[in-house]
């Protein structure tokens, strides 16, 4: 798998003004990989969490041309979640061998009043050695998004992490995720929207995800990013990319494009586009 997923990041919008921690304990949440069987590079190595209602609007992949212009959710609106407690949460996961190595795409929900900022995740990594769990390392990751909005949900990437075969007698076996932020009183810009008629397609064994971000606001905005998060028809992440638009800078009242391609996700159904800028 190509290093497509780990487009730089730009850090932007993260004023953080108090510490929030994870609500989530490290030996409560640890995945095993080898509940499945052991399958070819690039499939799905561990079952995600169960399954959250899904409330975007499915958007189909034919195979070969493009399609015509089709529905997307950008950017759901926000709403509380009395079923998890109040903190930074990861909804969904699933961890990946790839010929890189080893990499964990998960979602992230803020179930709190306010924006966070400075997000961190955390995996830490297991192999099993006489019927126990030993660690074999650990890797930290980031929010595809700077700031999550209040209630609100952002994808991240761990990875790639690389197992030294000196370090231990077999493959890794489990991963466990501890997530962390910071409230913030700074959000990204409102006024970037995703224009009618974000679509995906396929040609050959590649995925394209292509759209338009129009800036509605009075000044320009910089640094202008879509953040697009890849789901199965449950509605479970299986992967996330970023790439800023072309150009970055959109003046007020304009437009730029934007598009990202990866090679094929097993069981992709449909996505989602967040926009973030300064």
């Amino acid at each position: 798998m190509k290093k497509i997923f780990l487009i730089v990041i730009v850090s932007a919008l993260l004023t953080a003004c108090s510490s929030a921690s994870s609500n989530n304990t490290g030996s409560s949440r640890r995945t095993p990989v080898a509940q499945i069987p052991a399958q070819s590079t690039s499939q799905p190595l561990a079952t995600a969490q169960p399954s959250v209602t899904d409330t975007s609007t499915p958007t189909p992949v034919p195979t070969g041309t493009p399609t015509s212009a089709s529905s997307v959710t950008v950017t759901p609106t926000p709403t509380i979640d009395p079923s998890q407690p109040a903190g930074l949460d990861v909804l969904s996961h699933q961890g990946y061998s790839m010929n890189d190595g080893f990499y964990v795409f998960g979602e992230l929900l803020n179930n709190t009043a306010t924006p966070m900022g400075n997000i961190k995740v955390t995996a830490t990594y297991y192999y099993q050695s006489a019927g126990k769990p030993v660690v074999v390392g650990t890797m930290d990751g980031s929010s595809l998004l700077d700031v999550i909005p209040a209630y609100g949900e952002a994808p991240f990437i761990v990875g790639p992490f690389v197992v030294l075969t000196n370090t231990h007698t077999g493959p890794v076996t489990w991963y466990d995720l501890h997530e962390e932020g910071q409230a913030t009183s700074t959000i990204s810009r409102q006024d970037l929207v995703v224009q009618t008629g974000a679509n995906s397609y396929s040609a050959g064994t590649w995925l394209y995800v292509r759209g338009e971000i129009l800036n509605t606001g009075t000044t320009d905005a910089k640094f202008v990013k879509a953040v697009v998060t890849l789901y199965d028809p449950n509605g479970n992440i299986i992967g996330a990319l970023s790439t800023y638009a072309n150009p970055s800078t959109i003046p007020a009242g304009g437009f730029a494009p934007f598009s990202v391609s990866t090679e094929y996700w097993p069981n992709f159904d449909h996505f989602t586009v967040q926009v973030q800028g300064q």
